[in-house]
């Protein structure tokens, strides 16, 4: 367990092991899975699931991301692909890939972690036969008495061309009450998109995502092309905020880097909106971008 921390902020990371650590999954992004997020006395990110094992594809909390898998095409069980931030792994079976199934690691690669009092430094480098290689930087900062930072960089060292995509799911509880009315999301667009379901419990607003009535346990609500309205699924602004107006806490984040699209998902325990961006990366090639978060 790694701790960084200013006088009102104390975030709690895990240090990724493909072997032995806190999270063994081969979905979401193996460095920066964090254990805690405390902001003056408030917990933003805890444990939302009703169980924990290492090897659940979402036993992870806060902002976790994921990347799409790299290298499926022309492939067949038991071949090699790529899942950046976690491996080369071993393809199942013939069937269209499912994120959430656990897949063998072939290879983790080289991990180096670099630590200050105000930040943590990943570092992630893979070389494979495949032709897809890269070198992975992931720094989460502290910024300032209630912000904090997580920078991505990207080389391409293989001479296949990295494309895909990334996204972050933002696994906040904010007090972990149950969500409902009290929970509230805010775009600095007009929201629009597809809704699992005919919900009555959840809809959008002119600039955000309200909840009519509490979530009840085993309940959910989806959308998984959240935009913003006449734009179409390209280029919206990467923003929001997310409030529990029974604590007075709230998160905001940025990101430069527009958002393709956003998928929504919600369950009794948390409110997570999950933007993605899309990244072409030819050999020798660098990609980075930062996502800031901001709390009340």
């Amino acid at each position: 367990m790694i701790k960084i921390s200013n006088e009102s902020l104390t975030i709690s990371v895990h240090t990724p092991d493909a072997k032995n650590g806190y999270y063994r999954g081969t979905r979401f992004d193996h460095a920066g899975v964090f254990e805690s997020i405390i902001y003056r006395g408030c917990n933003y990110c805890e444990p939302w699931f009703e169980s924990y094992s290492p090897l659940m594809h979402d036993a992870v909390c806060g902002p976790a991301e994921e990347f799409s898998p790299i290298g499926l095409e022309g492939t067949k069980a038991g071949d090699p692909f790529l899942k950046i931030g976690v491996g080369i792994l071993e393809r199942l079976d013939d069937e269209p890939y499912d994120r959430f199934r656990l897949h063998r690691i072939l290879d983790e690669g080289v991990r180096v972690t670099e630590t200050g009092e105000d930040f943590v430094r990943f570092i992630h480098g893979i070389t494979s036969e495949t032709g897809y290689g890269y070198d992975y930087v992931k720094e989460i900062a502290i910024t300032s008495d209630n912000s904090f930072v997580i920078r991505h960089s990207l080389r391409n060292t293989g001479s296949k061309t990295l494309k895909g995509d990334a996204y972050n799911h933002n696994f906040f509880t904010l007090g972990l009450l149950q969500t409902g009315p009290s929970r509230t999301i805010d775009f600095p667009f007009r929201p629009d998109g597809d809704w699992r379901a005919e919900y009555s419990e959840v809809g959008f607003t002119d600039d955000g995502i309200r909840f009519s009535r509490v979530l009840k346990k085993g309940e959910s609500v989806f959308t998984g092309n959240l935009h913003e309205a006449g734009r179409g699924l390209d280029g919206s602004p990467n923003a929001f905020v997310l409030s529990e107006h029974q604590t007075g806490r709230s998160v905001r984040m940025s990101c430069a880097v527009p958002m393709t699209k956003s998928v929504f998902w919600s369950n009794h325990r948390i409110a997570c909106i999950e933007p993605y961006i899309d990244f072409e990366i030819f050999s020798g090639q660098d990609f980075s971008f930062e996502i800031h978060y901001s709390l009340k």
